[in-house]
């Protein structure tokens, strides 16, 4: 599911980040790398569990979302006793993934908000192929907003990878996916 997600979403953010300097302009193209990073930690004491996600992708050729997301939960019952999330953008220097897999976020704040306040926490990952199966996806697709017609097409590669990810100096075993695609887009309106 994963490896299909990544790039039916991102492909329209790009599309509709696009679309308001193109609506007077004239048919425009572009194409480029989307790389992505998924990265899941649990660590259980005697009666919670915290998880950790950290997901991590390009939007275009300069920038990547970096996302927080820890839940502590009871062991007992499986209810959240807290949570805190967030999101920021970086540049695109902060993620690498390599054709062989190997996926490296470089340490990057993120102000993440739970209950009543919010505060910065640094991030990073390390993680590489666990040597499992590489999924192969691919799609096309049109659609208009009455306005213009986007057109877009990608075909990417994925595998599950493993490793580590550190939160503010915390480092923790993880696993996950991360891969790339190619895409392209053209604008007409």
């Amino acid at each position: 599911m994963r490896r299909v997600f990544i790039p039916l979403v991102v492909v329209p953010v790009l599309l509709l980040a696009m679309a308001a300097p193109v609506a007077a302009a004239p048919p425009m193209r572009e194409s480029g790398t989307q790389e992505y990073l998924f990265a899941f930690s649990s660590d259980c004491g005697r009666s919670t569990c915290t998880d950790t996600l950290i997901d991590a992708f390009s939007v275009d050729n300069e920038t990547v979302v970096v996302c927080l997301n820890q839940f502590t939960y009871s062991i007992r019952n499986g209810r959240v006793t807290s949570e805190q999330g967030g999101c920021t953008e970086t540049s695109s220097s902060a993620l690498t993934v390599t054709s062989s897999f190997s996926a490296t976020l470089s340490p990057t704040s993120v102000q993440v908000c739970g209950g009543r306040r919010c505060n910065s926490v640094t991030v990073s990952a390390a993680l590489s192929s666990t040597g499992g199966p590489i999924y192969t996806d691919s799609g096309r697709g049109t659609f208009s907003d009455g306005t213009c017609t986007y057109r877009y097409s990608f075909s990417g590669q994925s595998t599950e990878v493993a490793g580590t990810l550190t939160v503010d100096g915390v480092t923790l075993d993880a696993w996950g996916s991360a891969g790339f695609s190619e895409y392209r887009v053209s604008i007409r309106c």
